[in-house]
């Protein structure tokens, strides 16, 4: 795994000012193909070992082939992805992006088999944030696919300026044990823009940000790797943390309920 020598690319006052208004940014050529190859490398081992039953897995199946597989926690598994020059430039230009160092607070990675790879829902990221909500203020997400993504192959759908604080209602869609898939409701999908891009490229856009994908009608397998950048918590914020995972652990080993507070 080499290194890229070059500068990491840094937003331009354009790309700052489209992501306050449209709370996403497509990035070209933010990093080299031989940089994607090497996050492949590391990522392909994971999904081959995947086991469509574990707990901390997200799978999707019709009529029992899988259309969509994600992995989380990609970097636990594979240690190596941390220091590959993907994830640098994403840590980097986040955290010029936000004006404020940043922390890599979640990962996953999403694969789509050709022809048969399923949509993805209209949903808001920061619907899955429960236990620390404000969290997503300074926040970023990179969306960065391992191949070419084109209209049929999956490409992500955006609504521009959603991201302005309103939470949309989301509807919880069970399939099987796939219980956590959710669809948002109460927006005009009207104004919904498709976002392509090529391999070398990300799209950044904001948790509260409504979005979704489309099938992978493609004949070629939408593999991508998200990574999701935060400012680092405060100390009060640390303090509640620590406490929320005291009394988490307590309830766990005492086999309690939760008080409905």
């Amino acid at each position: 795994m080499q290194l890229d020598p070059t500068p990491s690319r840094q937003p331009t006052a354009e790309e700052h000012c489209r992501w306050r208004r449209d709370g996403y940014l497509t990035l070209p050529g933010l990093f080299s193909r031989e940089a994607l190859a090497d996050v492949e490398r590391l990522l392909d081992p994971l999904f081959a070992a995947h086991q469509a039953t574990a707990l901390d897995d997200w799978t999707q199946h019709r009529e029992g082939q899988a259309t969509s597989v994600e992995l989380l926690r990609t970097i636990e598994r594979e240690p190596r992805l941390l220091h590959t020059e993907v994830y640098r430039r994403c840590e980097s230009y986040a955290a010029q992006l936000l004006d404020m160092p940043v922390e890599c607070v979640f990962e996953h990675a999403i694969r789509k088999p050709g022809g048969v790879g399923t949509a993805t829902y209209w949903h808001q990221d920061c619907y899955y944030e429960k236990v620390e909500p404000y969290r997503c203020k300074h926040r970023v997400h990179f969306w960065i696919p391992m191949a070419d993504v084109v209209l049929q192959g999956g490409a992500m759908r955006y609504i521009p300026g959603t991201h302005g604080g309103k939470r949309y209602p989301h509807t919880m869609i069970p399939s099987g044990h796939d219980t956590h898939y959710v669809m948002a409701t109460g927006f005009d999908e009207a104004t919904a823009v498709d976002a392509p891009v090529d391999a070398g490229g990300a799209i950044a856009h904001h948790p509260r940000l409504l979005h979704a994908s489309g099938p992978n009608a493609s004949s070629q397998v939408r593999t991508a790797w998200i990574l999701q950048f935060a400012r680092p918590r405060t100390f009060t914020q640390k303090l509640y943390f620590r406490a929320l995972g005291w009394k988490t652990q307590t309830i766990a080993r005492l086999n309690l309920k939760p008080a409905a507070d």
